[in-house]
């Protein structure tokens, strides 16, 4: 009975190592995706969606590339380019060679929060391939999954206190709020966290969009960029998400719907 009560008490810190591992952290980016109760379908769906899409604009990539090259060789030197080397990434997933969860490019973390995931990659812009995703649904009107529900491309991650979600947005928002005036939008969730103020972290990022630019204004309907900010017990996850309500809140079930629908998310 004793060395049972060891093993058992081993195996539990091993995993609960493990899971402390895989947990989320400042400085991730990857992709947040809801479910309705089948999580382990949502996990598999997701990994199946990324690594399609994701080989698909490799292959562009690499063919775009070719059209551009003209001589062999120099197509041979060019072993060291980032998107060799992500497909090689790609090709060691599939071919089911061990690596370290690092060097993964899609790696699921538990969330604690039911029905809701978190796929971490290593690709720079989660963004592009979400909006690649979500426009093929949305041309051909067929749907990829039958248990992701929303799929969001999430661009970093902070803790949840407003210091640093505002340091954070601030530097996210240089690439999205400078240039051209836009109007926007921000969605707050929030999961297992009753402490940071929903409305101070509104005023906080619509203050620092209008100070990116003076043209930048608030529209709650038919916003050009919408800021999703996910709470997830002591972590903020935000995502930029262009036309955000065009694109059913990147709901992939309701892209094939032609009916809209309504959703519990709260805007302002």
């Amino acid at each position: 009975m004793e060395n049972k009560k060891r093993r058992y008490h081993y195996k539990s810190y091993v995993n609960s190592k493990r899971t402390k591992q895989l947990s989320l952290e400042k400085g991730l980016v990857g992709f947040l995706c809801t479910c309705n109760f089948k999580e382990k379908e949502c996990v598999k769906d997701a990994y199946k969606i990324l690594e399609k899409f994701y080989d698909e604009s490799i292959k562009t990539s690499n063919d775009e590339n070719k059209k551009q090259t003209k001589k062999t060789d120099l197509l041979k030197k060019e072993s060291n380019d980032i998107s060799d080397q992500l497909k090689n990434e790609i090709d060691a997933l599939h071919k089911g060679t061990e690596k370290s969860v690092v060097n993964k490019i899609f790696q699921h973390i538990d969330t604690g929060v039911k029905n809701v995931i978190f796929i971490k990659s290593t690709i720079p812009d989660p963004l592009k391939l979400t909006l690649t995703i979500i426009k093929t649904i949305t041309e051909t009107n067929t749907p990829i999954s039958r248990f992701l529900l929303r799929f969001l491309p999430i661009q970093t991650i902070c803790r949840a206190n407003i210091d640093e979600i505002k340091s954070e947005a601030n530097l996210l928002f240089e690439k999205h709020f400078v240039q051209t005036p836009v109007t926007f939008a921000i969605v707050f969730n929030r999961h297992y966290n009753n402490t940071i103020q929903r409305q101070a972290v509104i005023e906080a990022l619509a203050s620092i969009i209008t100070s990116k630019n003076p043209g930048n204004k608030a529209d709650l309907k038919n916003p050009d960029i919408a800021v999703v900010v996910e709470i997830i017990k002591n972590s903020c996850l935000l995502s930029i998400a262009p036309e955000y309500y065009k694109y059913k809140k990147y709901n992939l079930l309701e892209l094939c719907n032609k009916k809209d629908l309504t959703t519990n998310e709260n805007v302002e």
